[in-house]
Formats: C-alpha cells, structure tokens, sequence
C-alpha cells in the first residue's frame, strides 16, 4: 500500500520530509497534557537512553491516538496474518498485567 494514498492531510499540509526511528519511548501524563518521548536505546547497559523528539498533545488527542493506533494494529494483523505479541516477561518487567494485555488484543 501506498503510504501517499493511506494518509490524508488537510489541503495546503505537506507531509513532513524527516522521520526518526525509536526504539524506547517515554510517557508523561499531568492533568492538562501528554507529553510522548522518543528515543534511541544505547548499546551499553552503562549509557543511559538518548532521548530524540517529544511530541505533547492534549490528553483527549493522547486518548484518540491510542484508539487509532489500536485500530490500526488489529487491521494490519487481519490483513497480513501475522499475530504481533509481547514475551510475558518484558509486560511483567513493564507492570502490565496479562489480563490487560489480553483484552488489548481482544481476546
């Protein structure tokens, strides 16, 4: 699929030319906004995080990404077949429970 054809921007936008690649990321929710940081993880147990880009939104705008980016998940596993899941040890070292976890992916 082309990428081009599957986001629509408002007239006169432009897609913006820089992408960044993220492998940790941070979250930071207060009562009026959520702030999503960005960052690369570092080869050495010794380094800490590198943090690239935070992006702050209102916390309704947060709550409607989660949804979009949840409807966007299960569509591409319907399409592709492909079951994207997480080793039980990593939502354990996360603090998410199974049970959470489980009904995310709607099982």
């Amino acid at each position: 699929m082309d990428e081009k054809k599957s986001t629509s921007f408002p007239e006169g936008w432009e897609p913006h030319d820089q992408e960044y690649f993220s492998d940790v990321f941070w979250i930071h929710i207060n009562p009026w906004s959520c702030a999503l940081t960005f960052g690369l993880r570092q080869a050495s147990a010794t380094e800490r995080d590198k943090p690239m880009l935070r992006v702050r939104m209102p916390l309704q705008q947060a709550k409607l990404l989660a949804v979009m980016l949840l409807q966007q998940m299960r569509r591409y596993e319907q399409e592709t077949e492909v079951d994207i899941d997480l080793p039980r040890n990593l939502l354990e070292s996360m603090g998410i429970p199974l049970e959470d976890w489980e009904r995310f992916k709607g099982i």
